[in-house]
Formats: structure tokens, sequence, C-alpha cells
């Protein structure tokens, strides 16, 4: 038994005892002092189980319901349903805030979820379990159409304007009324007097992009832009590894 441990005992068992053994004492202010210790831990005892008990009860139900989850989807995705699973998964994740302050509607969401997954409820349109692949973030970084020609998409701190947008090409005519459809696959924006830009993703790193002569109200051209993508740190570190390796023999 460690200290600590006697300590507990002796608190919980010791202070009750002294406190009835004081009432048979002509000493007032001995009964009143064990009295109130005794209280207190008491009332701390009890705080501690509360605490301990919520702590073993949330993390069964937290557990249980994330199982159920992950094991409707994974018979989900074995029986076929990969773009329905993958499509109320995008939903939970835009749904889910988590926070310190509360479980963030954790068992709600989980078990809309499921139900969805399972077919017991159908996805609403519109509704936030009808969630596309896209999102604003989709079109930041990186594009270019294969012949030269650039644009760079960065995310504007102005609520009036989505993004901020950079072409090649030096001076260029000011980018305006720039917007983005609900389901985030198309991004429109006008280059001056003379030119429209519309595109449309066809997945999260390639779309078609249609250049629209505003002067002459036709379209000029369309082809495909491609989204570039940075290697992570660890391919990074793996391509200076052979490097060196290479060099060394």
């Amino acid at each position: 038994m460690t200290l600590l441990e006697f300590l507990i005992i002796v608190i919980i068992f010791g202070l009750p005892i002294g406190w009835i053994a004081s009432e048979f004492q002509n000493r007032r202010v001995l009964r009143v002092f064990l009295g109130l210790l005794t209280i207190a831990a008491i009332s701390v005892c009890v705080w501690i189980h509360s605490m301990i008990s919520f702590t073993f009860n949330y993390n069964a139900w937290y557990g249980g319901a994330t199982g159920r989850l992950i094991d409707t989807s994974l018979q989900q995705i074995e029986d076929g349903h990969l773009e329905r699973t993958l499509k109320i998964w995008r939903g939970l994740n835009r749904q889910y805030h988590p926070t310190y302050e509360n479980r963030a509607r954790y068992d709600e969401l989980t078990e809309e979820a499921t139900a969805r997954l399972r077919g017991d409820v159908l996805i609403e349109k519109g509704s936030p379990w009808d969630a596309a692949p896209f999102d604003a973030k989709t079109w930041l970084g990186h594009w270019e159409d294969g012949f030269g020609y650039w644009m760079v998409i960065d995310s504007s701190y102005t609520p009036k304007r989505p993004f901020d947008i950079v072409q090649a090409g030096q001076p260029r005519p000011a980018i305006t009324s720039i917007s983005i459809s609900p389901d985030f696959r198309v991004l429109t924006f006008t280059e001056g007097s003379k030119w429209r830009h519309t595109l449309t993703l066809k997945n999260k790193y390639e779309a078609s992009y249609e250049w629209f002569d505003l002067q002459k109200g036709v379209v000029w051209q369309n082809q495909p832009i491609y989204k570039l993508i940075r290697a992570s740190d660890e391919q990074k570190k793996m391509t200076q590894a052979d490097a060196a390796s290479s060099g060394g023999e």
C-alpha cells in the first residue's frame, strides 16, 4: 500500500470515526471541526466517484458509437456502396466540430450517419449529408494548363471576395466578379472587360478551363488545367536520402 492510498483510507474512515468519537466528549470546537472536515471529505469523494463514472460511461459510449460507425462503413464498402459511404463521411466530417466544452453532438451525428449508411434513412437532397466531394479548399493552389499558362488561387481575407487569383503574364487587367457555385464545382471570374474565365472541376486535381471573349460574345478556347501537387516532407526526405547514398558510393 502506498502512502497516498493509506492517507485516502485514513481520510475516508478516520474522519467519520473521529467525528463520532468526539460526540462523547465535551469539546464543541473539536466536534464542529471534525464534522466540517468529514462533510468536505465525503463531498470530494462523491465528486471524484461521479467523475470517474462519467469518464467510464463516456468512453464506453464513445467507443460503441465509433465501433458501429466503422463496422457499418466497412460493410457498405464491401457491398459496393463506396460512393454513398464517401458522401456520408464527407457530411459527417463537415458537421462534426470537436470542442472541449461538450460532446459536439457526436452521438447524434454518428447515429444519423450509421442510419444513412445502412440505407434506413434516405440522404435528403441539399442536406448536410448530401455532401459534394469539393469545398473551397479544393481550388487553393497552383494550376497550369500544360502550355506555360498558370494561375495561383489563394484564400482571400475580404468577405465579399472568396479568392485572390494571380495569373501568368504582366501586366494583367484587374480580376473582378469572382464567384463559386454552391457545390464548389464551378469557379468564375472576369479579367478586365475582355475575358470571362470559367473553371469546372472534373476531380480535385483537374478542371476544364473556358475562356469567353466578352467583346465578341464567343468562347475563345476550352482546355484542361491541372493542379500541381507539391512533394510532401516525407517524399523530400526519401529523395535526399537516396541522393546522399548514391553520392557516397
